[in-house]
């Protein structure tokens, strides 16, 4: 029998670690989504709410109104001057201008609280539009938000979209804003030779994929200097995976 130990045994993990699976793409946050979802639900429930009060909820009040100073004619002489008026009356939709001015002044006599003036639904349909345009707006920049995206390949990253930049033209990697705000900012030479600029934002941007790239661009920006001057292992693009 051999005196001779037993070889060691395979260890079943590798102590390389292994290589990426290219292309890294880290795609827009769910915590902006969820902020520009809700930014869309306020302004739609304000533009509902507004739009029923501005169509609906106030000329139907002016029309009770209109009924209770009916009723305020025998018992009111200033309002019994204008009863044929009020008998007339066919309803705010189905009335002119004039005449609604005229009912107005009327109500104004009676002293009954809650009448809207024409100027006034007017202002109130105004701003349903503003809140119109304000659900527009804020549909396009939820749609905005979502086109957001960083890749890494092998040759190239990219920051956003329309935007792809070979690792070796990029000249600075500033990680200054890293740790109070999750931005990194780099700077790059592109295909005209002028220097651009450009950031990776993990509130943007969501955290786990887009640290991988930061990773790579700790290791394949060779040609970078990289900010601020200090010890490698505080950086957060060296050591983005313990971040």
């Amino acid at each position: 029998m051999s005196d001779q130990p037993p070889p060691p045994a395979a260890s079943p993990i590798s102590a390389v670690p292994a290589p990426p699976s290219f292309p890294l793409v880290a795609r827009a946050s769910n915590t902006v989504r969820n902020k520009n979802i809700l930014i869309i639900l306020m302004c739609l429930a304000f533009f509902c709410w507004f739009t029923y009060d501005a169509f609906v909820r106030y000329p139907q009040d002016d029309d009770r109104l209109v009924e209770v100073m009916k009723n305020m004619g025998p018992t009111n002489n200033l309002v019994s001057v204008y009863q044929s008026d009020l008998d007339s009356w066919k309803g705010w939709a189905h009335e002119t201008s004039e005449a609604r001015a005229k009912m107005t002044d009327i109500a104004s006599i009676a002293k009954v609280d809650g009448w809207r003036s024409a100027s006034d639904i007017a202002t109130q349909k105004a701003i349903v539009a503003g809140l119109g345009v304000a659900v527009i707006a804020a549909i396009w920049w939820f749609f905005r938000c979502q086109a957001r995206r960083a890749i890494a390949q092998p040759d190239t990253v990219s920051p956003a979209p329309d935007v792809t930049i070979p690792w070796e033209k990029i000249t600075i990697v500033d990680n200054s804003r890293w740790k109070s705000t999750g931005i990194v900012d780099i700077t790059y030479t592109d295909a005209a030779g002028q220097t651009r600029h450009a950031k990776f934002d993990d509130y943007e941007l969501d955290r786990e994929p887009l640290l991988a790239i930061l990773d790579q661009l700790a290791e394949r920006a060779v040609n970078a200097e990289f900010l601020p001057k200090q010890d490698p292992i505080d950086g957060p693009v060296k050591h983005a995976s313990e971040a």
